[in-house]
C-alpha cells in the first residue's frame, strides 16, 4: 500500500501531468466544437448534414480524441524515473521490480482513465454547446454518450498501461513520447484510411469500433462498416494491454538500472 500511495503521489503532484490533463480537455473540446462548423459548411462534400443522426454522432465521437494523452501519462510515470535519476532509489526501496511495475501499471491505468473521462466529458459538453447554435439538428443515437464514456474509460486505462511499457522499453522520455505521438497522430490515422482491413486491429480503429457508431464518411476518416464489433474491439485492446504489461515487467526484471 505504501508503494501504491507513492506512485499515486507521483501521478498527482507532478505539474506536467496536470498540464497533460488541460491539453486533453482543450483538444477534446476543440475537436467537438469545430466539427459541427465543418460539417455545416461542407455538407455536400462530406455527405453528412447536421439534420442526420450519424453526423451528430460523429460530432460527439470526436470527444474521445485525446487518448494520446493517456499513453503519455504512462510513459512519464516510468521514464521519469530514469530522466530524473530516481530509478535506483525506487528499486532499492522496493527490490522486487515486478511489484514496482505492477503498481505503476495500476496507477497509470487509473491516471489514463481519469484523463479520458474528464476530457471526453468536456468534449461532449463542448459539442452540445456548439450544436445548440445550429437549427434543425438531429437527436444523437440513444447509446452514443454511454458508449463514448465506456470507451474513454477502457481506452484510457489500457493506453496508460501501454505507456508504462513503452517507458520501460525506451527509457529516453523525449524519444518515447515523440515516437508515440508520431505513431498515434500520424501513422495510425493514415493506416486507418489507406488499409482499413488491417488497421481495424490497430488502436485508433479499435477505439472507434468501441463507440458502436454506424457512420460511413471516408472524407472525415470515419467508416465503421468494416470495423470489429464493440465487444471484440474491447477484448483486442485489453489483449494489447496485457501483452504490453507482461513485456514491461519481464523487461524490467532483466535490465540493469542506471
Amino acid at each position: 500500500m505504501s508503494l501504491l500511495k507513492s506512485e499515486w503521489r507521483k501521478l498527482v503532484y507532478v505539474r506536467a501531468h496536470w498540464g497533460l490533463l488541460i491539453g486533453a480537455v482543450v483538444l477534446a473540446g476543440f475537436g467537438t466544437a469545430v466539427t459541427p462548423i465543418i460539417l455545416d459548411s461542407n455538407s455536400a462534400t462530406f455527405g453528412l448534414a447536421l439534420d442526420q443522426q450519424t453526423a451528430v454522432d460523429s460530432v460527439y465521437a470526436n470527444a474521445i480524441s485525446s487518448y494520446i494523452f493517456a499513453i503519455i501519462i504512462g510513459i512519464m510515470l516510468m521514464s521519469g524515473e530514469f530522466r530524473h535519476g530516481t530509478a535506483v532509489a525506487t528499486f532499492l526501496t522496493a527490490p522486487k521490480r515486478g511489484t514496482v511495475l505492477a503498481n505503476k501499471l495500476g496507477i497509470a491505468a487509473i491516471g489514463g482513465a481519469l484523463v479520458m473521462v474528464i476530457s471526453t466529458a468536456a468534449g461532449i459538453a463542448a459539442g452540445w454547446v456548439t450544436l445548440s447554435f445550429f437549427e434543425n439538428v438531429a437527436e444523437p443515437s440513444s447509446g452514443v454518450f454511454v458508449n463514448t464514456m465506456l470507451a474513454a474509460v477502457v481506452s484510457g486505462s489500457i493506453l496508460g498501461i501501454v505507456g508504462v511499457a513503452i517507458g520501460t522499453l525506451i527509457r529516453n522520455q523525449m524519444l518515447a513520447i515523440t515516437g508515440s505521438l508520431i505513431y498515434l497522430s500520424v501513422v495510425d490515422p493514415i493506416l486507418l484510411t489507406l488499409v482499413p482491413e488491417a488497421s481495424k486491429w490497430l488502436p485508433s480503429g479499435l477505439i472507434t469500433a468501441m463507440l458502436a457508431l454506424d457512420i460511413q464518411a471516408p472524407e472525415l476518416g470515419i467508416d465503421t462498416a468494416n470495423y470489429l464489433p464493440p465487444l471484440t474491439a474491447t477484448l483486442v485492446l485489453l489483449g494489447y494491454g496485457v501483452v504490453f504489461g507482461v513485456v514491461a515487467i519481464a523487461t524490467s526484471l532483466r535490465r540493469d538500472i542506471d
